[in-house]
Parts: C-alpha cells; structure tokens; sequence
C-alpha cells in the first residue's frame, strides 16, 4: 500500500506538531506519523522559557495551555548555596502529557492527518523523493522527510556518519515541596548538574551529563542524604538521551528537527525552545523552497557558540568562576536569561 503526501513527519512531539501546523497553515499537505496514543507521558522537566513561549504566541496565537509560573532560581555547588535569583520573566513549567496534546490538537484542528505508525526506514527514488517505509509495511511517497522524533531518532540512525554520542538524563517526581528552580554543579558531575523542577501537581528532580549508565547516576543521586530522603518519597526513577552533537542530514529534502537534530541547549540541555525554532525553520525551507542548511544556518551557528561555552563552563576553570561569580547575583541572573 502506497500513498503519497508532499511532507512526512516522523514523530507528533512539539517540534513535529508545530511543523506540522505551520505546514498545514501555510497550504503545505502533510501528514505525522507516531506509534505513540495522545496524550501520552513525556519525561521532561517541562519547563518553558521565556523564548519559548513567546516564540509559540507568536506562531500559534490560538494556543492555551495551564503552566505554573517560576521566578526564582537557586545556584548550589557542591550542596552549598552560591546564590538565589529572583528572575524578570517568568520560566513556565507545564505538563508534557497535557501541553504536548495541545499542540497536536492545533494541527489536527488546521486539518492535519496523523499515522498510528512507526518508522522504519526511507529510500530515495530517482525522481528526487523519497519512500517511507513504515513498520506496518506501509509506504508513504513524499517531497520532504521530516525527522522529529527525538535523540533517538530512527530517521537520523539511517544516515551514515550522522549519529552521534548522548548524554544521560534521569528524573523522578516527588511531592510538592518548593516553587524555584535549582541547580547544583559539581568537579564530580560529568558535564552535567543535579535539579530540583518545580511541577505543577509535583516536583521533579534528577541530574544528568556525561553518564555511561543510569546505575552511576543512581549513585550520585544515593550519595546525598537530603536527594536519598526526596527519593524515598516514591516514584520510579526515569531517564532519557539527549544527542550530543547537531547534525544536518546532508540532504535537501531530509530534515532533523528538535533533538533528532541534536539542538537542545549544550550547556543546560533545554529543548523545547529549539524544538519549536527548528520546526519553524523546516516549514520556511519547505515552504520557501530553501535548503533547511541555509533557513537554519543561524540555529547551527548558534550550537557551535554553545559548546565552545559549555566546555568552559564544566570544566574546572568554569566551576570556579561560575563560584566567584556567585557573589555578584546579577551576572549569574543575566547569564541564567541568556542561555536557559
């Protein structure tokens, strides 16, 4: 069985359901494909910031959704308070289950069609498409792939030299305890940080980096009393990769979005900003008939300057200056805006 759509989705998360909708606004035919029955759990502090969800006004006006507003942050060392930060914009934190739902609602009410599905491989055809091959067996014809189905992704696994390493992050949720954010680094995290989220019916903690299994973060976690106590609240410890490396495809009509492109914030692993930028961007390539390279470019740039800064900030160096900087909140505050 053959159909044929202009543009295939790979994945209903938030970077596939705003492309989608902006496709769909914009007169573009497509269709998502995702195994997954919405609403559906999301491991993910579910925070967005204030980029974020001016970007999402902007793009999808319509769009309501519940959130709690944050405004504070805590900076810890070590298990040692550096400083607290009351923040100008709020950092909104929502449910990924529900604000998820959301956004595949607003596509499906602009008309999209979706595919209980999942992906199994592509083939590109001497006519410049491509075919899909689902798991099904089914195949869908198209113009444009596009990969929004997460670290990872099966779309990118099928590229040659376009898989990369992943970092480790795990949560668990506990009672309602606290409304600030915190954030502890430490010499003994690999490229990473322990996090305390605060949700709207519980709070989220958890750490993640440079792990090579969740055992090892367990052990972190165990290793504080105060984190072994928040623990013994209950709740399953849960993880999820998040791609190290941005990547392109390398293909005009193949385009990896949100985190199967690898476009989380390097320094603190926030990705739903991206995920939403990306998705705009692939709509303005297809749309527009650019290369996604050059409608992104600014996105690619803006990774490489992330790297550069997240190895300064967890190296050795970059904890003791993030300590001393510590002492003057207003430049903590003013680098937390920038890069959360």
């Amino acid at each position: 069985m053959k159909s044929k759509h202009r543009v295939v989705i790979v994945g209903a998360g938030p970077a596939g359901s705003v492309c989608g909708y902006l496709l769909k606004k914009a007169g573009i035919e497509c269709v998502i494909v995702d195994f997954a029955t919405f609403p559906r759990d999301k491991i993910c502090g579910g925070g967005l910031t204030p980029k974020a969800y001016a970007l999402l006004q902007e793009l999808e006006p319509r769009l309501r959704y519940k959130y709690q507003g944050v405004n504070r942050f805590r900076l810890m060392m070590d298990g040692k308070t550096l400083c607290v930060v009351n923040l100008d914009k709020e950092l909104r934190m929502v449910q990924r289950k529900d604000f998820d739902y959301k956004l595949l609602k607003q596509y499906l009410e602009a008309g999209g069609e979706t595919i209980k599905d999942s992906f199994s491989s592509f083939e590109e055809l001497d006519n410049g498409g491509i075919d899909v091959t689902l798991a099904s067996g089914r195949h869908l014809l198209c113009d444009y792939l596009v990969a929004a189905d997460g670290s990872n992704s099966r779309v990118r696994r099928q590229l040659p030299g376009k898989n990369s390493g992943n970092t480790l992050w795990m949560e668990q949720y506990v009672a309602k305890s606290t409304n600030e954010f915190v954030f502890e680094f430490s010499n003994s995290y690999k490229k990473g940080y322990f996090f305390s989220f605060p949700g709207m019916e519980h709070d989220a903690i958890g750490m993640g980096g440079f792990y090579s299994s969740p055992k090892e973060i367990r052990n972190q976690l165990d290793s504080n009393t105060i984190r072994t106590s928040d623990r013994n609240q209950g709740g399953r410890l849960v993880g999820a990769n998040i791609s190290i490396d941005t990547v392109d495809s390398g293909k005009d009509n193949v385009l990896l979005i949100g985190d199967a492109g690898g476009f989380a914030n390097k320094l603190t692993y926030e990705g739903l900003y991206y995920a939403i930028a990306t998705a705009r961007n692939a709509c303005n390539a297809i749309v527009e008939g650019k290369i996604f390279a050059v409608a992104n470019r600014h996105m690619f740039r803006r990774k490489r300057k992330e790297i550069f800064i997240a190895n300064l900030c967890y190296s050795r160096l970059g904890l003791w200056l993030c300590k001393l900087a510590a002492h003057s909140p207003y430049i903590i505050k003013k680098a937390f805006e920038k890069y959360y």
